[in-house]
């Protein structure tokens, strides 16, 4: 159980890193996180498509609040792998409540964000899908009798998130700093 477990715990962080890189700069790990399909925000304004200004601005909304959010998340992250490597099922079960619940959290702020471009509304419904892989995974992952294809059929799906995201973030950002 070990070993899918400490991959899987550790999805919940994947998406603020992916957040938080600068163009060329790897994400932190090489899972990442989402089966629901991910939902927005209902827009009660129009979205720009191609606005720089839409675009740099929104970028800083989101880095802002995964900035922000980081910490939590890398706290969940270490008491999840501390939990896993002495094999504490019930420190495990009460982790993976308090992730949901941080995801819930992060997911409402993210819904929160008056964002303006499609560009970044569609990085943040990757974003709440990759926190709902997250958890999905993790529970996977603990459960009595873990599915092995499942939780690999949704490490592969996290994988392939994050690396979109992590392109998504990095294209936009060179997209604002080639039109300054």
């Amino acid at each position: 159980m070990k070993t899918p477990l400490l991959a899987s715990l550790c999805v919940a962080t994947l998406a603020l890193t992916a957040c938080d890189k600068k163009p060329n700069e790897a994400p932190a790990s090489s899972a990442a996180t989402s089966a629901s399909p991910a939902g927005t925000q209902p827009a009660t304004a129009a979205l720009s498509t191609n606005n720089i200004k839409d675009i740099k601005n929104d970028l800083i909304e989101i880095q802002t609040l995964s900035q922000n959010r980081s910490k939590e998340a890398l706290n969940l992250q270490n008491k999840a792998n501390q939990a896993a490597q002495k094999n504490d099922k019930a420190a495990l079960n009460t982790i993976i409540a308090e992730m949901q619940t941080y995801i819930a959290n992060f997911n409402r702020d993210l819904d929160a964000l008056a964002l303006k471009s499609t560009e970044l509304d569609k990085v943040r419904g990757k974003i709440k899908e990759s926190n709902n892989l997250g958890i999905e995974l993790s529970e996977e992952s603990i459960a009595e009798k873990p599915d092995m294809k499942k939780i690999a059929e949704l490490r592969d799906r996290a994988t392939q998130l994050q690396k979109e995201l992590v392109a998504d973030m990095q294209a936009l950002e060179n997209k604002v700093k080639t039109a300054q």
